[in-house]
């Protein structure tokens, strides 16, 4: 059928194109629809139209943030913001103080190393805040970051008490350590350790009423290995005084009255054993030793007391004594050698004189 197109006015039109009939280049195609702006339109598209309200708005809004931070910096550096802030918080505070359950009173429980002044200034409350606006978990952090802390509740008890119940750590040994102060010299401290190796603080030693004195890098961190060792053999850790971990490997324990067990790596456990069979059988604890060394697997060494160590002895040989100094005047010179004088025989008689009535 030929394409034919109906228009307003009743008529067919026939947009085919004719045979042999030629389209110039760029022409549209019959039916379709011609583009209506140009090249110059387009462009006007794009210009971006201000308006003087538009640059007023925006000059104003300048102006004001400007200001606002000139005005800010102004009473940051004149101190008014924090005039401010102790404004509102005094508000809040007579805010508050008309609240219900107002605090009277905050109880303790467990506290022996522990302050009071450091207790009420981790709660950070005081008296007339309400019980409903203490945060009651960050008091308990707080409380827990203090050295002897370790562990921390903290609870409401109506109408008025806050009640606190602590858990302190248990020193159980004293660890000395050596470190280099600021002008280069050794200084020696000691530290408070619990049993999980944590370190508490540094006291005294003059001071501390623990017992046991640990020695050696590492050994706060196996004083829990040392104790777990030490469970099995009680007549020898009633008697133990120090403890010293040799290289992060072993450890040396010290009795009372200087005797020295020097455990292996490996076995220890059994070793002291060992020491304590023979403590039964033989009183090997109480006799005349200064060290039980342990260290091989198939013997035990004794040392007699006040027997030198052969150990630190290796290598050392006696120094010649060094010839004395020359006088101020040069090498002395031998004295010279005086002849021998006869001596008187008996009877006032020299030598190799006969005597009278004496055949030769």
């Amino acid at each position: 059928m030929p394409a034919v197109t109906t228009t307003p006015f009743g008529k067919d039109i026939d947009v085919r194109p004719r045979r042999g009939a030629s389209r110039r280049p760029g022409a549209p195609r019959p039916g379709s629809a011609r583009p209506s702006h140009s090249r110059k339109s387009a462009r006007r598209r794009f210009r971006i139209h201000v308006s003087w309200r538009s640059a007023i708005i925006l000059g104003v809004v300048v102006l004001t943030l400007g200001g606002g931070a000139i005005a800010g910096y102004a009473l940051w550096k004149s101190g008014a913001v924090d005039n401010g802030k102790a404004w509102v918080d005094g508000i809040t505070k007579r805010v508050t103080s008309f609240a219900p359950f107002p605090l009277e009173d905050v109880t303790v429980e467990g506290r022996k190393h522990v302050t009071q002044d450091a207790v009420l200034k981790a709660l950070n409350v005081s008296r007339g805040d309400s019980l409903l606006t203490i945060d009651l978990q960050g008091a308990r952090e707080r409380l827990e970051r203090i050295e002897w802390v370790e562990y921390a509740a903290v609870e409401r008890r109506w109408p008025d008490t806050i009640h606190v119940a602590l858990r302190e750590r248990q020193a159980v040994a004293l660890w000395q350590s050596t470190m280099v102060g600021a002008d280069g010299k050794n200084v020696t401290e000691y530290v408070l350790i619990d049993r999980y190796g944590r370190k508490v603080r540094t006291v005294d030693p003059a001071e501390s009423s623990v017992r046991l004195l640990l020695a050696g890098e590492g050994a706060p961190e196996q004083v829990a290995g040392l104790f777990l060792l030490l469970q099995d053999v009680k007549p020898i850790a009633d008697k133990l005084q120090a403890a010293v971990f040799v290289g992060q490997r072993r450890w040396n324990l010290i009795l009372d009255g200087g005797l020295q067990i020097r455990l292996p790596e490996e076995g220890a456990g059994e070793a002291l054993k060992r020491v304590l069979e023979l403590d039964r059988s033989d009183q090997l604890l109480s006799r005349d030793v200064s060290v039980i060394d342990l260290r091989l697997p198939d013997r035990i060494t004794l040392r007699r007391t006040g027997v030198p160590d052969p150990l630190m002895s290796v290598g050392r040989r006696a120094e010649p004594t060094p010839p004395p100094a020359p006088p101020a005047g040069g090498p002395a010179k031998p004295p010279a050698a005086k002849p021998p004088v006869a001596q008187p025989a008996p009877d006032n008689k020299p030598h190799g004189a006969r005597p009278s009535g004496q055949k030769t």
